[in-house]
């Protein structure tokens, strides 16, 4: 099991970030802009976050994401977005909270899975 960090999948062409327990607020910003780097060196339209094994995010790191890094996703072209939803009902709150109005306010295409494969099967579809 690949622990917490920002990867390349040739397979799916997308950016992988994988989000283990609970995260600094450093270390999760560290990710999610290593994951705009990895997305605009390829120019990829595509990314899943599997944080399945992810504990809660601080209030703070969801208004970063609201206010900072969506918009910058959207500038840098990412369309589709893949979450694996975590097995913690706080995780899972926290996750649905942070991305709560992306899909309407940025017009990024949003899925939730259950499974690693589903999420990568559909954006390979994309």
């Amino acid at each position: 099991m690949k622990e917490s960090g920002a990867f390349y999948d040739q397979e799916t062409k997308a950016a992988i970030g994988m989000f283990k327990g609970f995260l600094t607020t450093d270390k999760f910003k560290s990710i999610a802009d290593e994951l705009h780097e990895i997305r605009k060196k390829n120019n990829l339209s595509k990314q899943l976050n599997n944080i399945e094994d992810m504990k809660v995010l601080t209030q703070e790191v969801q208004t970063w994401l609201n206010d900072v890094w969506f918009p910058k996703a959207k500038i840098n072209g990412l369309k589709h977005f893949a979450f694996v939803v975590p097995k913690d009902i706080f995780g899972k709150v926290s996750m649905e909270s942070a991305n709560a109005d992306s899909s309407t306010t940025q017009g990024i295409e949003i899925e939730y899975f259950d499974d690693e494969n589903k999420a990568k099967a559909w954006l390979k579809s994309k």
